[in-house]
């Protein structure tokens, strides 16, 4: 069956979404191999959440070339044997949206815990974790063992009956995820505003995190179209509860690559002086008390000094780079992260 009713809208959205979490997801790669150093845990979990993406969004189309969007009647009457390929098609990109939520949660869980310095911070974080993913699991069984034979659950010319309604387990899903937007929403503005470092920096740090309210209500719409699951104009009436789930994804990933993305900002695009300049231009020794030679020309006399300070933040943040970025320390200590501040004073002969 031709693409056709609400089919061409809900692809142009999701693939929309799917090409601007790209934009997020190649430089959160470059920064945390190429600049940062630290590439871990939380971003091979938020690659595959963008893999889920992306085939959610192939599943989905492929569902409306099969009449997904159009009237259940209205698929039946064109071409019956089309109707049961839209409904297994939607069903198997629909999985592939709850197992890619969870993963882009467990992203975002993973990248908090690299902040975490509190106990019952890393607990709770631990908990929500566990329960999202405990919960995504058991929803994709259910919801594919809910009727028997299973394929009665896209094909109803055979015989068979569904035996489990899966809406109230999806519905807790689906509430479970707003719940956990908010929560690390709120838990970021802990676990960073502590931290040691400037100001400014952690305002456009929480920016991001602070994107998770976006996530969380889109996480509500959801919510609200999970009772048309049991809908029996299944191909149309769901098409919401395709839409929000990709939005959220999509929101998930991106202000978790924006918190990620700006060590990429601090080292490459701001303007200024940075290590690869000032080394490009004179001798610098990271040792207390050592000066750093600046050719500027006869009419500028350059002094530095070096501060030691012991800073466990930036670098969880940000990477490794922040450490990087300064210049290694003879002997420095290996029990926490020592940062050297550049401190350059400038006198202009007039």
């Amino acid at each position: 069956m031709a693409i056709g009713g609400d089919g061409p809208w809900v692809i142009a959205v999701m693939w929309t979404l799917t090409a601007v979490t790209l934009v997020f997801v190649v430089p959160r790669v470059y920064t945390r191999v190429a600049v940062a150093e630290s590439f871990g845990i939380d971003d091979h979990f938020y690659n595959s959440a963008f893999a889920f993406l992306v085939l959610y969004t192939v599943f989905i189309s492929v569902a409306a070339h099969y009449g997904f969007g159009h009237d259940l009647v209205d698929i039946a009457a064109g071409n019956p044997n089309d109707l049961p390929l839209a409904i297994l098609y939607e069903a198997i990109g629909q999985t592939f949206a709850i197992i890619g939520m969870a993963v882009a949660k467990w992203s975002v869980g993973l990248f908090l815990l690299r902040t975490v310095v509190v106990q019952w911070h890393k607990v709770i974080t631990w908990i929500t974790m566990g329960a999202l993913m405990t919960t995504s699991m058991s929803t994709c069984f259910v919801f594919w063992l809910q009727c028997s034979p299973p394929k009665y659950l896209w094909d109803r010319r055979i015989s068979g009956r569904c035996h489990i309604d899966s809406t109230p387990l999806s519905m807790f899903l689906s509430i479970l995820y707003v719940v956990c937007d908010f929560l690390y929403a709120v838990l970021s503005w802990l676990f960073i505003w502590g931290l040691q470092m400037k100001k400014r920096e952690k305002i456009v740090i929480l920016i991001s995190p602070s994107l998770g309210l976006v996530a969380g209500a889109c996480g509500i719409k959801r919510t609200n179209e999970v009772p048309e699951l049991a809908s029996p104009n299944y191909t149309k009436d769901t098409i919401g509860h395709i839409v929000w789930p990709a939005a959220e994804i999509a929101v998930t990933m991106i202000y978790t690559g924006i918190a990620v993305c700006w060590a990429l900002y601090k080292d490459t695009l701001r303007p200024g002086p940075t290590n690869r300049t000032l080394r490009s231009h004179g001798s610098v020794s990271g040792d207390a008390g050592s000066t750093l030679q600046v050719e500027r020309g006869s009419c500028v006399e350059t002094k530095a000094y070096a501060m030691g300070s012991r800073d466990e933040s930036d670098e969880v943040i940000l990477g490794s780079s922040s450490q990087r970025s300064q210049w290694d320390r003879p002997g420095a200590s290996h029990g926490g992260i020592t940062v050297t501040y550049e401190v350059t004073t400038s006198r202009q002969s007039v």
